[in-house]
């Protein structure tokens, strides 16, 4: 996957079998053995990339900070992989990893008392936040003002959600 991540970090369309196979110095059918296709091998330098994230663990004492965690690790991650961004977005509703860390995130927000309802609420929230940041910077790695930004907005965002959530339980209990 090394090889495949050092191909694609800052094009996407520079991974083919074929790249990869003539940085492994192997021949493309012997690519072929351990990898379906172009299609899996994005799928699998995705996988590669997300099994990187900070978790956002129940345990971690507060999962609204567990969240934030992982979304500005997240975010620090794809930075890394500037190409990928689209592939990343793509390919993430099919990955485990993705799905564990969607899972985690949840959890993490049910610690502290959010219905299951509630925290999907807000873990969307925050997705479609990351989301339009991704889109915004496509291509390129984020500078000091986008990194500054995002997490300004995610900060403002995240207080926002708690303090309506915190409302809504308090109007459903009297």
């Amino acid at each position: 996957m090394n090889a495949a991540l050092k191909i694609a970090r800052d094009q996407l369309d520079n991974l083919t079998m074929r790249s990869v196979a003539d940085e492994l110095q192997v021949s493309v059918g012997a690519l072929y053995k351990h990898v379906a296709g172009r299609d899996a091998l994005i799928g699998l330098v995705v996988e590669k990339i997300l099994s990187q994230a900070p978790p956002a663990s129940p345990e971690a004492g507060d999962g609204w900070l567990a969240l934030r965690a992982q979304v500005l690790g997240l975010q620090a991650l794809v930075d890394l992989y500037p190409g990928l961004d689209h592939a990343v977005i793509a390919h993430s509703p099919k990955s485990a990893k993705a799905n564990e860390l969607r899972r985690e995130g949840i959890a993490a927000l049910q610690a502290e008392g959010l219905t299951l309802d509630d925290a999907l609420r807000v873990y969307r929230a925050v997705t479609y936040l990351w989301l339009g940041a991704r889109v915004a910077v496509t291509g390129r790695a984020r500078n000091d003002t986008d990194i500054d930004t995002f997490a300004l907005a995610l900060d403002v965002l995240l207080s926002g959600l708690k303090e309506n959530v915190s409302e809504h339980r308090d109007n459903v209990v009297t």
